[in-house]
Parts: structure tokens; C-alpha cells; sequence
């Protein structure tokens, strides 16, 4: 009793004196620790210790977590069903579910049973980390119901934050691959009202998707349009791994501050047959896409898409720097408005700076692609490289739909080699929004002498030493020279 009294009387000496902060009573709750194990456990056991531990994730489901809860699930164990979990943390106190033991990641698969291995419905200050997630429904082709592989959900409820998923390896979920239906994701997070929903601080990290029709990560944007604007905030996307995506890769969607960052996509577009793109906002401001490759995006169709980045309708300040892209069928990047009203405003003000493209656009035969009216696009500082084998006749700008008001071209350089041509093949009103400051212009290219607001680069254009992504380019040079 003496010991309980002095431990009061000493935070209470502490927070008067401003050294700890103010703490509600709800914070002095014991922090519990639950232990979960699919082969040895038992759902009548208490839960908190591993000789203890549950075995279900019904028994999970069905307890209301408390902030700082660790819920541990025994690596090598498997898991048919879905976790849905109950409760939200603190911010200095989340709960948390994650791992114990060792071996294979714990397995959370609903084999189609349910829309959502992973359900984070109405949670805040939450984490996922180090799970094996899956939705594959053997039975038919496509699952028509929107499955995804983990969904948080802000459902009339305001705002729900703070929310981590990191280290998750989430594959086989066969979705619908048509854009528009209940496509199938990896990742997905979800606002609906009718109260406006949003989500605040989610972080995406060291995550790998494989072969997930439609979307690897993305979100619906319920509140995205303009006369309805109630965007997320903050989202980080960082050291994820994509591979093998029907449709898009990454999608930021209705998020006003995001950053994109240090992932690898290789393979995206590979089954769908309508539009998508490996890296792209829509509806979102102040995005930052950054240090990401992308490679192998698919157009075999002579479609629309199927470049490695794209600027979309109802987007304002994206900045796309230091990426590395490669190899990418439909081009390298796309920039468009959607319909311009009062739900969609036009695409402003975007920077695409500092990245090299390699080989992009041999099957659509295009590198850019300026659709519809947009207005203020600043490139410069990009090196497009193409020494592709094919017999490649490429439009380097293709510009359709109407024409985009003030682009600036700087400092960047076009070189290409072998058998590839580029060319400029679009008319004067066209070009005639094109402004070209110091660019260069190397090896095969035609049609040069179309383009207005034209002067040449008077200086070597300087590579940026060994950063990221000038060393693949140095590397290739080095590999050209043995």
C-alpha cells in the first residue's frame, strides 16, 4: 500500500511540475499481452502467455483490445478466416499485432470467404506487421465482390488515425480486373458516409504484394470530389515491393499530403485491359513520388496507359522526382485532367524532375502523353534513354484531347540509339504550349525542327554522380564500354 502511495505521489509530483504529461486515468491501465498459436492453442486458455495462448481468430475477434495490447501470433501457423480486430490504442500507446517465434510468417488466408482477410474498420493508433495475407477463391475465375488482402475502413465515424502496416507479404487475390467493378486489392483504404470519413497518418512499409488482380495499394475517393472535399492526410508509402498487379500499382487516392517513396514495382498492368499505370495520384494534393523503380508495365494491347507514372484529373502540386523507370510498355508518363467542373478541378502545377527513363514506351510508341487540358508542368533535369533493338518509331510528346497550357521542357536530355527513333510528329497549335529551355538532343531524332520556343543546351548536362537513379545510368554506360 505504502509502495502504490509513493508511485502516485511521485507522478503526481512530476506531471505538476511539467516533467510528464497530463495523464487520464484510462492511461494507467495494465498493458496485456496475448499470445495466439493455431496448432497448440486453446480459445478456453486465458491468452496471456504462449503455454496460455488461444488458438482461433474467432476467440481474437471477439475481445475489445486496450491502447498498448500486444496481440502475438505464432510464426509457422495458419489461419483460415478473417481478423477483425476490436478496440483502438493511443498515440503513445497503439495496439499492436505482430509475431512470435520462429519460422514462416503467420498465414491469415480467407480463401474468398470473405471479402477481407484483414478488416481495420473504425480503428485508430493500430498496427499490422509481419503476416502472410491472402484471398484466393479457387472456386471461380474473378471474385465479384471487391476482395482485398487487408481494407481500413473509415465508416461514418469522422476521422480515424495513426495506422501502420508494415512488413506484410500479401499475395493471391484473384478480383475483378475490370476498372469501375469491385476490383480485388492488396491494399485498400476505404471512406463512406454518410458522415464524412477520412483517415490520418497511415504508413505503408516494407510490404510485398504478388500477383493481386486488380490494384496492389490504393483507395476509394468517396470524399475526393471537390464540392464533397474531405481528403485524407498524410499517407507514406515506403520500401515496398509490387509485382505481377493486374491493374495499377499504386494509387494515391483522396489524400492531401502524401509521399511514395523507395518501392520497387515490376509487372503492373499485366491482366487488365483498360487503363492503369504503375505510380499515379488522383484527386490528391501535395504529393511527393520519390527514389521508386518501376519497370515492365504492360501495354500489349495498344491501349491507353501503361506507363510508369502519371499525373491524374483533380490533382495539384505532384511532384515526381529521382525515380528510375525502365522498360515500361506504355510510356513513361502521362499527365491529364479529368472532366473540369466543380467535382474536378484541373490538374496544376506538377513537377517531373530528375529521373531517368530507359527503354520506356517501344509497344505504345509514345514516351509522354499530355491528355486534355492541364496547366503549369515543369520537367526538367529527366535523361529519357532508348537503345532498345526494335525498329522503335516513337513519338516523344504525344499531346491529344485537347491542348496543355504552359510546359516547360529544361535541362533535360533525349538520347536515342541503335534503331530506336523518336520524333515529333504533333502540329504548331500543339507544340505551340511547349516552352524548351537548354535541352539535348542526341542520336536518332526527328523532327525537331517543329517545335517551338526552342534553344539548345550550351553545356553538358551533368548526371548527378552515383545518386540515385544516375548510377543505373552509369552502369549501363560502364557495361556499353566492355
Amino acid at each position: 500500500m505504502k509502495k502504490k502511495y509513493l508511485i502516485c505521489l511521485m507522478i503526481g509530483l512530476l506531471t505538476g511540475y511539467g516533467m510528464l504529461p497530463e495523464l487520464k486515468a484510462h492511461e494507467f491501465k495494465a498493458i496485456h499481452k496475448y499470445y495466439v498459436d493455431s496448432n497448440n492453442g486453446n480459445d478456453d486458455q486465458s491468452g496471456q502467455s504462449e503455454k496460455q495462448a488461444w488458438k482461433s481468430l474467432a476467440k481474437v475477434n471477439a475481445q475489445t483490445f486496450s491502447p498498448g495490447d500486444r496481440i502475438f501470433f505464432k510464426r509457422g501457423g495458419q489461419w483460415e478466416g478473417q481478423l477483425l480486430p476490436q478496440g483502438s490504442g493511443t498515440k503513445t500507446q497503439p495496439i499492436v499485432f505482430t509475431v512470435y517465434g520462429k519460422g514462416a510468417l503467420p498465414v491469415i488466408a480467407a480463401k474468398g470467404k470473405f471479402k477481407d482477410a484483414v478488416l481495420l474498420k473504425n480503428l485508430s493508433n493500430i498496427a499490422l506487421e509481419y503476416f502472410d495475407i491472402s484471398n484466393l477463391d479457387t472456386l471461380v475465375k474473378q471474385q465479384k465482390t471487391g476482395p482485398a488482402g487487408v481494407r481500413v475502413l473509415a465508416e461514418n465515424i469522422g476521422t480515424i488515425g495513426n495506422i501502420r502496416l508494415s512488413n506484410l507479404y500479401i499475395h493471391d487475390i484473384n478480383g475483378d480486373n475490370k476498372k469501375g467493378s469491385n476490383e480485388g486489392n492488396g491494399i485498400f483504404w476505404d471512406c463512406q458516409g454518410p458522415m464524412p470519413s477520412n483517415i490520418e497518418n497511415l504508413l505503408i512499409e516494407n510490404c510485398k504484394l504478388l500477383r493481386v488482380d486488380r490494384n496492389g495499394i490504393r483507395g476509394n475517393g468517396t470524399f475526393g470530389f471537390r464540392t464533397n472535399w474531405f481528403p485524407n492526410k498524410n499517407l507514406i508509402i515506403r520500401g515496398c515491393t509490387l509485382e505481377d498487379i493486374g491493374g495499377d500499382g499504386i494509387v494515391v487516392k483522396a489524400f492531401d499530403g502524401s509521399v511514395v517513396e523507395h518501392n520497387k514495382l515490376f509487372y503492373i498492368r499485366t491482366r487488365a485491359k483498360d487503363n492503369a499505370v504503375g505510380i499515379w495520384p488522383h484527386s490528391s494534393d501535395n504529393t511527393l513520388i520519390q527514389y521508386n523503380e518501376v519497370a515492365y508495365t504492360k501495354n500489349q494491347d495498344w491501349s491507353n496507359d501503361g506507363q510508369s507514372f502519371d499525373i491524374d484529373g483533380n490533382c495539384t502540386n505532384t511532384i515526381i522526382q529521382n525515380n528510375y523507370s525502365h522498360d515500361n510498355e506504355g510510356g513513361f508518363m502521362l499527365v491529364i485532367s479529368d472532366a473540369i467542373n466543380a467535382k474536378s478541378k484541373m490538374t496544376t502545377n506538377s513537377i517531373i524532375r530528375n529521373n531517368l527513363s530507359v527503354n520506356d514506351g517501344n509497344k505504345r510508341k509514345r514516351l509522354f502523353n499530355f491528355a486534355l487540358v492541364t496547366d503549369s508542368t515543369y520537367i526538367s533535369g529527366n535523361h529519357f534513354y532508348n537503345e532498345s533493338a526494335d525498329s522503335v518509331k516513337m513519338e516523344l510528346i504525344d499531346i491529344e484531347h485537347g491542348v496543355p497550357k504552359n510546359v516547360v521542357f529544361e535541362s533535360n536530355t533525349f538520347h536515342y540509339s541503335g534503331t530506336s527513333l523518336g520524333i515529333f510528329n504533333k502540329s504548331a497549335k500543339q507544340y505551340g504550349a511547349l516552352k524548351w529551355i537548354g535541352n539535348t538532343f542526341k542520336g536518332n531524332i526527328l523532327g525537331k525542327e517543329k517545335l517551338l520556343n526552342l534553344s539548345e543546351a550550351t553545356t553538358k548536362y551533368q548526371k548527378n554522380g552515383n545518386k540515385y537513379p544516375w548510377n543505373f545510368l552509369k552502369e549501363m554506360e560502364k557495361k556499353k564500354k566492355e
